[in-house]
């Protein structure tokens, strides 16, 4: 694991690689879920008490915000995609 980081007593999480999704884990190295922090969406993979789960899922959206990707890479991309279909 890349980073590890300590979310409480109970749970910490880290990427395998760089820009990979967040795992979270419990202390015996057990995935609980994955945080895609380019969606903000978080997938549990095991049941987790509803109050730790919304500490947790608020941490990570604390800890790893959404990342926003920049108007001027999404605009050389649409002007990319649109001479690749006007070369088409």
């Amino acid at each position: 694991m890349e980073d590890r980081h300590v979310i409480n007593d109970s749970y910490y999480c880290g990427r395998l690689r760089p820009n990979a999704i967040v795992s979270v884990l419990t202390g015996n190295s057990y995935v609980v879920a994955e945080y895609d922090d380019r969606t903000g969406n978080i997938r549990w993979q095991r049941v987790v008490n509803a109050s730790q789960r919304e500490g947790i899922h608020h941490w990570l959206r604390e800890h790893f915000p959404l990342k926003v990707e920049q108007p001027e890479a999404r605009s050389r991309k649409s002007s990319h995609a649109k001479a690749q279909s006007a070369a088409a």
